[in-house]
């Protein structure tokens, strides 16, 4: 399905819920989240708050209504999780749901965030479709080289996010992406199955 093919600069690792304080999705919000978009010359962001996805859905139906075209928000959260093989080496997912695009089911995307924080092992489980390697705030323990190895045994993309926690840290670091690359990576929502 190449014909989709649409590359983009995203910063695929997000928390503007936090970044704002933990309030309600709002117009004076999503503007100022837009013009960094804009300003950062990135083309959007996934939103990945810890354990809350609706804040991200609102946030981008808001910005989808006064902003139409203008930027992509893919809602999303981040999650832990617990390897069955070795429960001690806990790591955290940001999970992204796309939407249906272009005639392309929508589905959910996984990216193992910052490897070697909090566990230093690295477990690559099913269902895992990119890797970060460039972690604007979390770069102290990336072993790079071992992340590189992971990505190519297993076939994962290799993510550069900013993990913004403030307004201004968005678009800091970006990946270049395929956006058909997300969809065909995705576990579609029939195979989908809760945290």
């Amino acid at each position: 399905m190449k014909e989709n093919t649409l590359k983009l600069k995203l910063d695929l690792h997000t928390h503007v819920w936090e970044a704002f304080n933990f309030q309600p999705p709002s117009l004076e919000i999503a503007e100022k989240v837009v013009r960094q978009i804009r300003a950062a010359g990135i083309d959007g962001i996934g939103i990945t708050d810890h354990h809350n996805k609706d804040w991200s859905f609102e946030f981008r139906e808001l910005v989808e209504q006064h902003f139409p075209g203008e930027v992509v928000i893919i809602p999303g959260w981040e999650i832990e999780i617990r390897p069955e093989q070795n429960p001690f080496a806990e790591y955290q997912v940001a999970e992204l749901f796309l939407p249906s695009w272009n005639g392309v089911e929508g589905g959910v995307f996984r990216t193992y965030c910052h490897p070697g924080y909090y566990s230093p092992e690295i477990i690559i489980e099913q269902d895992i479709h990119a890797i970060e390697i460039d972690n604007y705030i979390h770069n102290w323990h990336i072993r790079k080289p071992l992340v590189k190895e992971k990505a190519n045994d297993h076939g994962l993309l290799l993510m550069e996010v900013s993990d913004a926690h403030n307004l201004e840290n968005i678009g800091l670091r970006y990946t270049e992406v395929d956006l058909q690359d997300l969809y065909d990576r995705s576990v579609k929502p029939a195979s989908v199955s809760a945290p």
